[in-house]
């Protein structure tokens, strides 16, 4: 058997960013060739892969990437709330984004097939596999395009980007959607999704004041009753969080500090 030096250990740790011992067990299954190790190190990822695969990923961590009138969001799955809080996973997340946006790709899909250094997103998600002992998925990218789009991260837990004419205030309008209770469903009304409006309707309908009234009288409560839905469900309709004089919706917010908003994403583990 070759002579494995620490030097060719640490050459090897560099390249696959594995622990020490894994390396030093790569390359004496190898006779200390450097390349044969790697390819033996994959071979063992994927068995990693194939163990943990099926495994629920309930945490994770968020990765946020903002350009020139783009933003990207990724979100990493894992199974423990130990590894999502890890700077190194929490890291990974982000070198992500950051591909994704370099690279343009708007899914996993399109994700796993670009370059990450030497490897493919979907190799280095092996190997990360293979380093931390849980399964990980690339559960899901979006991606949100404008004149002007920024966004805030809550520390990998939940995030927004927010597209609009720009202005410095316009990011609290990010902080705002990733802080709201409930979180908006939509810009404005004709954004929200008919089948959600629709069960709202249903509900209101069905609930004991409105069902006492004289049946010709029903649907014009329960359209009274929908508005205060919609102010406590759509962005702009929402009382800001943030810096915004009291009573005062995001829409109001927007227009005294000169901007306009034409889209969001929010995205929470």
């Amino acid at each position: 058997m070759a002579q494995i030096s620490a030097k060719l250990v640490m050459e090897l740790r560099d390249a696959v960013n594995l622990p020490m011992m894994k390396c030093k067990q790569a390359l004496e299954a190898s006779n200390g060739d450097k390349a044969a190790a790697i390819d033996w190190l994959r071979k063992q990822g994927l068995s990693a892969k194939d163990k943990f695969a099926g495994r629920e990923t309930p945490n994770g961590s968020i990765g946020l990437a903002l350009g020139t009138g783009t933003g990207v969001l990724v979100l990493l799955g894992c199974q423990t709330d130990f590894v999502a809080n890890n700077d190194t996973f929490k890291e990974f997340a982000k070198q992500l984004a950051d591909l994704a946006l370099a690279t343009g790709a708007t899914s996993a899909d399109e994700l796993k097939t670009k370059k990450l250094a030497d490897l493919t997103v979907d190799e280095a998600i092996t190997a990360k596999i293979q380093q931390i002992g849980e399964n990980i998925v690339l559960a899901q990218v979006v991606v949100l395009t404008g004149t002007v789009v920024t966004g805030y991260n809550h520390g990998g837990r939940i995030a927004a980007i927010v597209a609009g004419s720009g202005g410095e205030k316009q990011r609290t309008v990010a902080l705002h959607i990733a802080s709201a209770s409930p979180a908006p469903v939509a810009l404005n009304r004709d954004q929200v999704d008919p089948a959600i409006v629709q069960k709202e309707r249903e509900i209101l309908a069905a609930l004991p004041d409105v069902a006492a009234k004289p049946e010709a009288m029903r649907p014009k409560i329960v359209e009274g009753k929908l508005g205060r839905f919609y102010k406590e469900n759509v962005l702009l309709e929402q009382e800001i969080l943030l810096d915004g004089e009291k009573g005062e919706s995001v829409e109001a917010y927007a227009k005294r500090n000169g901007f306009t908003l034409t889209g969001f994403v929010r995205l929470a583990v």
